[in-house]
């Protein structure tokens, strides 16, 4: 079996369970998504299609940027809001719950410096602390899980170190290749997630 599939069976053991089509044309932050498969563009056209819904950091609520702002420094893992932005394109993922669940916990990961108390204190805050519209339920802290996981197993460069904004005139394409993201462990977790979830950004990511 190849090495990558076990990596990921793995991961969905450990991450428990649960019972469980898209465009890059809608402007709207439900629907925004950049597939895996559409790379050959440039990040930075990609990030312009998020243009008429994009956040500015004073608008992401005070305990998010305490907790995710590099600024604070308070977690591993922790990226600008436009890197953040950045991350989400070369990991194909939108920008509902489960993608941003999975976003966080894959940048946590290649950090590989994420302790478990840390980890405890982080899921507490976005289970209990984060405002609504904000918050981790269990699905999103198992998709979290799996991507912290994945993040840590994949031999990608620590995202949290290098100045993403280097890349934005790179197809994506391109841009994975240097960072050694591993579309094909992505794709193989994607398809578990679709089959295990029934939400919408799951269902969109293959």
């Amino acid at each position: 079996m190849d090495k990558r599939v076990d990596v990921i069976s793995d991961i969905i053991t450990d991450a428990g369970s649960t019972p469980a089509g898209s465009t890059n044309f809608i402007m709207d932050a439900e629907s925004w998504h950049i597939p895996l498969t559409e790379d050959g563009q440039t990040i930075n056209r990609a990030l312009c299609t998020m243009d008429s819904f994009k956040l500015n950091q004073g608008d992401v609520p005070f305990i998010i940027r305490l907790f995710e702002n590099p600024k604070y420094n308070i977690f591993p893992g922790s990226v600008t809001l436009d890197a953040h932005d950045i991350i989400h394109v070369l990991l194909g993922r939108g920008l509902l719950p489960k993608d941003e669940a999975f976003v966080i916990g894959f940048t946590m990961g290649t950090s590989k410096k994420l302790s478990w108390i840390q980890k405890w204190i982080f899921k507490f805050a976005t289970r209990y602390l984060y405002p609504e519209g904000y918050t981790f339920g269990e699905d999103e802290h198992e998709i979290f899980e799996a991507g912290l996981a994945i993040g840590t197993k994949m031999e990608c460069k620590d995202l949290t170190t290098v100045d993403l904004s280097e890349y934005i005139h790179y197809t994506i394409y391109s841009a994975r290749q240097i960072l050694n993201i591993d579309t094909d462990m992505l794709v193989q977790y994607y398809n578990i997630e679709r089959g295990k979830y029934t939400s919408p950004e799951s269902q969109r990511l293959i």
